[in-house]
């Protein structure tokens, strides 16, 4: 949180040059996933969950020969899990419902311009949870032990991981309204490189897709 405030009391002493300042907000899916379909006796399935994204974007930001798109946002998100692994002498399975909060800094070094409406960002998210809720169970057996299992949120003070980070791209379509302001219907596609959980499955990672709509608004040069 430190660093995101002070990412933007440095972008609100920057001069103006044209920027454009946006709000937008819209719906989201997201979908867990893994690589590990392969690895030993692991095994996963992934149900995508729905939530909501918010937030506000500075874009045209000129920064010595860059021009960025920045960007602050709320996303609450969802999933549902169930992963086991194991092998001859024991194996165990997990099943979780999660809910995730997130606040969500975004720098968008690749931007161009299409058929003089279309807008296409490429770039970067860095996340800090805000907050979570999980349910769900664990169970399984060792070799020459009684069958185990325990509540999630008995054995868990927190499942989820307090940092993440991934690559993110934007497809918009301007609409001019007067010559300030312009209605963008947007599409954002989210893919995690850092791991959603520190507990099992700690290798799941989020893709996630959001549809909405911003209201931007051109910021006189100064």
């Amino acid at each position: 949180m430190k660093l995101i405030i002070s990412i933007l009391i440095a972008i609100s002493c920057l001069p103006v040059f044209g920027q454009n300042i946006e709000l937008f907000g819209g719906l989201n899916t997201n979908n867990f996933h893994d690589y590990k379909e392969n690895e030993g006796h692991y095994q996963s399935s992934y149900h995508s969950g729905s939530g909501y994204s918010f937030g506000l974007a500075i874009d045209s930001l000129k920064v010595d020969w860059m021009t960025l798109r920045l960007t602050l946002k709320f996303d609450k998100y969802s999933g549902d899990l169930t992963a086991s692994d194991g092998g001859l002498a024991g194996s165990s399975t997990t099943t979780a419902e999660i809910n995730k909060s997130l606040i969500s800094l975004g720098v968008f070094p690749l931007n161009f311009r299409i058929f003089k409406r279309i807008d296409l960002n490429i770039g970067f998210e860095i996340s800090k949870l805000i907050s979570e809720s999980y349910k769900g169970s664990s169970n399984g057996w060792n070799m020459g032990e009684p069958n185990w299992s325990y509540d999630l949120q008995e054995k868990y003070n927190k499942y989820s991981s307090s940092i993440n980070f991934g690559l993110s791209t934007r497809l918009a379509y301007n609409l001019q309204i007067n010559e300030s302001i312009i209605i963008s219907p947007q599409y954002t596609f989210y893919f995690g490189l850092s791991n959603e959980f520190i507990e099992f499955p700690e290798a799941t990672k989020s893709i996630r897709h959001f549809i909405g709509i911003g209201i931007k608004k051109k910021l006189k040069s100064t």
